[in-house]
């Protein structure tokens, strides 16, 4: 009985243990080749309906992840829904301090469809997973 006992003892404490081994891992040690660090949450714009009229500029936002550990951020704009090097007009690598980043309302037609990614880089140069969102601009 007393052996019954320390041996449930003894799968409580390892399986208790394994768990806060996971997450202390997970969260202090350096990645690897099988988990990636989740890109910024966009907040805006990410409706179909932006409206430019009487603006001089349209506002990105978003929340980072790792708020502490990014270097910087590389911000790309494309023309459509195709992310391809033939649709961007615009890519800036901008500083963490950087925020909300502002782009001259001129860049943009009324009409268009634009796709927006972020990418976060941190300090060790590891890079988030790409976050992106389109819109339309409906009157400039």
């Amino acid at each position: 009985m007393l052996k019954a006992k320390a041996t449930i003892i003894y799968l409580v404490l390892f399986s208790i243990l394994s768990v806060f081994a996971s997450v202390a891992y997970c969260d202090t040690w350096p990645r690897d080749d099988f988990r990636s660090m989740p890109g910024p949450t966009l907040l805006y714009p990410i409706t179909d309906n932006i409206v430019l009229s009487g603006k001089d500029y349209l506002e990105f936002k978003w929340i980072r992840t790792y708020f502490v550990q990014t270097g910087y951020l590389d911000f790309r704009l494309y023309k459509g829904y195709n992310t391809t090097a033939a649709n961007r007009i615009f890519k800036q690598k901008f500083s963490s301090n950087e925020y909300p980043i502002r782009l001259p309302a001129a860049l943009f037609e009324e009409g268009q469809v634009y796709t927006w990614v972020l990418v976060q880089i941190s300090f060790d140069g590891t890079k988030s997973d790409k976050s992106f969102s389109s819109f339309k601009i409906i009157k400039k």
